[in-house]
């Protein structure tokens, strides 16, 4: 009985260790599905909705600004941000590149951005790059970074 049970505890062992591929296709599909949520919120000013994309202990890089750290701050950036008069957000993944493991994602593309200033309407639009990890299941973004492609004035 030890001669048998050994092998097959060694090879239950070595199945049990082996992880499951993650099905890299579905994963980047659902980062996808929560970037048009996330354009959605944008455009409905729900704050809530934005911050809770992020990770509880997420990063916020807006460019001529301080990095913003966690959740709640995440949030009260964007509704500064979402403040200003007759804002408009778009932006658009270019490439999603999901890890072998399935558990982090680079989400690289393209926003456009509008507000109106005191002078008139401001537009502008660059690059973004948002990593995302998945935490108990769920895609959330961990660190969301943006620049303008417009020549500092």
């Amino acid at each position: 009985m030890t001669r048998t049970a050994l092998p097959c505890l060694t090879a239950l062992a070595l199945v049990a260790a082996c992880a499951v591929p993650a099905d890299l296709a579905v994963e980047e599909q659902a980062i996808r599905d929560l970037d048009q949520q996330l354009v959605e919120a944008v455009a409905a000013a729900d704050t809530m909705a934005i911050a809770d994309v992020y990770a509880e202990d997420g990063y916020f890089m807006p460019p001529n600004a301080p990095r913003v750290d966690g959740r709640d701050a995440i949030r009260s950036a964007w509704a500064a941000m979402l403040g200003a008069p007759n804002v408009s957000l778009t932006f658009q993944p270019t490439e999603i590149r999901v890890a072998q493991a399935g558990d982090m994602a680079c989400d690289i593309g393209t926003y456009a951005l509008g507000m109106d200033g005191p002078e008139g309407r401001i537009e502008d639009e660059g690059k973004y790059v948002v990593v995302w990890h998945k935490v108990n299941g769920e895609w959330k973004v961990l660190a969301d970074m943006f620049n303008s492609d417009k020549a500092a004035m």
